[in-house]
């Protein structure tokens, strides 16, 4: 019978930490990885959730889908406006856009935003040179391209989830 040589063996207890020292890399890595995670701080909050949209956005800096109403819409429909919002249609109430997709279109009865085909919403025609009824919006003017991509992107975001 023969028995494996005793010098790594020995090895290993003159000098303990030898055995030990293959584990301390990744252990060093892991533990230098979790200390940049959780130092490293968060992109945004819940109060600005505009931050969390990785810069995908159709909307240019600065400019939400809730601005661009706000500056180009509010003067005729909202309640605020001459003390009726036009065509019955409040856009300063709160529940936007989702509320936008159980109001219905004062010249056509059809829903404003369709659950089916957020992009393809009559809210959104209504920004078109052929809005099928009623004038173009917003009245004696018209959006630009990336105003109406980014109240599109709007739009089909505050779709209501399926029941």
């Amino acid at each position: 019978m023969s028995f494996p040589p005793l010098a790594p063996v020995l090895d290993l207890f003159a000098n303990p930490t030898a055995a030990r020292r293959p584990y301390r890399a990744p252990l060093a890595t892991l533990f230098a990885a979790a200390l940049l995670a959780t130092t490293a701080g968060c992109a945004g909050g819940l109060d600005d959730p505009e931050r969390f949209t990785g810069g995908s956005s159709s909307c240019a800096a600065g400019t939400t889908g809730a601005s661009i109403i706000q500056a180009q819409c509010l003067s005729c429909h909202s309640t605020d406006a001459n003390g009726s919002a036009g065509g019955g249609l409040d856009l300063q109430a709160s529940g936007l856009p989702g509320r936008l997709y159980t109001t219905n279109a004062a010249c056509n009865s059809k829903p404003l935003a369709d659950s089916a085909n957020p992009s393809q919403s009559f809210f959104l025609m209504k920004l078109t040179a052929s809005p099928g009824c009623g004038a173009r919006m917003p009245l004696g003017a018209s959006l630009n391209a990336a105003d109406t991509a980014c109240l599109s992107e709007w739009l089909v975001a505050g779709k209501p989830s399926s029941p």
